[in-house]
């Protein structure tokens, strides 16, 4: 099998799985996002998008002690001379427990990458963390585990770390 019949079928195989993901977590996404939702805005760096990214978040249930959020970035990173620069876009979900302003922060999502050379890539998401926000501050922060987990063609487990900081923008 030569490299370019390998590289398409590489995508065909990623693009339906990646379609699958895709609409399962924007309907998650819909699903949950309630009106009385906070939204915020953060820099990350390392974290789910690579070697760091801008982020939208909104935290769409909050009570007392437990919330879940999404978020959906964007992140940019050079790969190698084969497949040029990469557009990152982590789509994340994410459980917040613990009592204000202390959170230990779960999260799970999807990071799609297209190249500048046309490749596509798909890597699942991971987190776990600690997440320091007191809903009456302007500013947040945290810091987390982020593995980077590939698995569509085989299992590969990166570790990897991010450092945040955010805004509430509500």
């Amino acid at each position: 099998m030569n490299k370019s019949h390998k590289n398409l079928c590489f995508y065909r195989l990623m693009s339906n799985s990646v379609k699958k993901h895709s609409l399962f977590l924007i309907f998650v996404i819909m699903l949950f996002a309630g009106a009385n939702a906070q939204n915020s805005l953060y820099l990350e760096v390392g974290g789910s998008g690579g070697l760091g990214s801008l982020n939208f978040e909104r935290t769409f249930r909050n009570n007392s002690t437990t919330a879940f959020s999404w978020s959906a970035g964007f992140s940019m990173a050079p790969i190698d001379k084969n497949n040029g620069t990469a557009l990152v876009f982590p789509l994340m979900m994410h459980l917040m427990y613990g009592s204000s302003p202390h959170k230990l922060e779960f999260g799970i999502g999807q990071g799609f990458s297209v190249t500048t050379k046309g490749n596509a890539f798909a890597l699942g998401t991971l987190a776990i963390g600690y997440r320091h926000d007191n809903p009456n501050k302007f500013f947040y922060w945290r810091i987390a585990y982020t593995p980077l987990v590939s698995w569509l063609i085989d299992w590969q487990y990166q570790h990897w770390a991010g450092i945040s900081i955010g805004i509430h923008l509500n």
